[in-house]
C-alpha cells in the first residue's frame, strides 16, 4: 500500500483525529480531524474534514470547516457544504452559493503580506 502514496502528501482519513504542527510539501487531503497548524502547498477539506488551528496554502479548497487563522496565498475557495470561522486572509477568494464565511477578512498581495500600494 505504501507504493500508491505520493511523495510529500498527506491524506487524513475520514474518522482519524491528527494532532500538532505539520508541513506538507504538496497536497493535504483532510476528511478526519486536525487540531494544531497545518502548512501546505494546497489544501483540500473535505466535506466531513474539519480542522482547528492554524492553516496557510498557496491554494485551498474547503468544503469541509476551518476553525481559527487561514491564509490562502493564492486562491481560496469556499464550497457549498464550507464553513471558514475566524480570521481568514486570501489573495484570490470564491464563495459558491451556501458557503459559509465568518471572521475577520483580509486581502493579501499573494506573498503573505499586505495589498501594496501601487498598482
Amino acid at each position: 500500500m505504501a507504493e500508491s502514496n505520493q511523495s510529500g502528501c498527506l491524506t487524513v482519513g475520514e474518522g482519524v483525529v491528527l494532532n500538532g504542527t505539520f508541513v506538507v510539501p504538496d497536497i493535504a487531503s483532510i476528511s478526519g480531524s486536525i487540531e494544531g497548524e497545518i502548512t501546505a502547498r494546497e489544501l483540500i477539506v473535505a466535506s466531513s474534514g474539519v480542522i482547528k488551528g492554524k492553516v496557510t496554502a498557496e491554494i485551498i479548497d474547503l468544503r469541509g470547516e476551518i476553525h481559527d487563522t487561514l491564509t490562502a496565498n493564492k486562491s481560496l475557495f469556499i464550497r457549498s457544504t464550507g464553513k471558514a470561522l475566524g480570521s481568514v486572509q486570501y489573495a484570490e477568494i470564491e464563495i459558491e452559493k451556501g458557503g459559509d464565511l465568518q471572521g475577520s477578512l483580509q486581502k493579501i498581495d499573494g506573498e503573505g503580506g499586505p495589498p501594496s500600494s501601487s498598482y
